[in-house]
């Protein structure tokens, strides 16, 4: 019986990394924009990715140098931004696959942002050497929806370099504040 358990368990877990090397379906989303009054949708793949870092600035420039040696480690990047001209125009459950996805094991959830009806998490997929292997970012509004999702390997400080390029919003603006309360708060710098 014992033997079993254990072989149970080893089957399981070997699923993990296969669930966590599973793509997520952009296409999922399309629902969301149905209504949109402006939208975003920005699908960059590795090959895509890395021509796209060619027009970054000149050798010369260190920002431009920095962006293209990260971009050579990323997969794909999707940034899909949708605009309302009014609350009620999208439905939440649209967002249920992708929460569902970024739901598994293998990815953890470091900001829960939650203020009156907006929301925003913040996930990181592990991957060995304090190194990630992917990050997204679902930011919902009544009026806006703004999804990133960057699939590849990269450190912590590389989020900061991609800031504000290859259409990824600007996040270098935001300071996540933890008050005493226990409660979080964005504020913009």
């Amino acid at each position: 019986m014992m033997k079993r358990i254990v072989f149970g368990i080893a089957v399981a877990l070997s699923f993990v990394p296969a669930l966590a090397a599973q793509e997520f379906d952009f296409k999922a989303l399309d629902k969301i924009g149905a209504n949109a009054s402006s939208s975003t949708n920005i699908t960059l793949d590795g090959d895509t990715l890395r021509m796209a870092a060619g027009f970054l600035g000149g050798v010369q420039d260190k920002d431009a140098a920095n962006v293209k040696s990260l971009v050579a480690n990323l997969k794909a990047i999707y940034v899909r931004s949708y605009e309302f001209e009014k609350p009620g125009q999208y439905n939440e459950a649209d967002l249920a696959p992708l929460r569902a996805y970024l739901k598994q094991p293998a990815w953890k959830a470091i900001i829960d942002v939650r203020e009156k009806q907006e929301s925003t998490q913040v996930y990181l997929l592990p991957s060995p050497n304090n190194k990630l292997a992917g990050v997204a970012v679902v930011s919902t509004e009544p009026t806006q929806v703004t999804i990133v999702y960057v699939n590849g390997t990269l450190e912590m400080s590389d989020l900061q370099k991609l800031s504000g390029t290859m259409g990824i919003p600007d996040i270098r603006q935001l300071d996540m504040v933890k008050p005493a309360d226990g409660k979080t708060d964005k504020k913009a710098k």
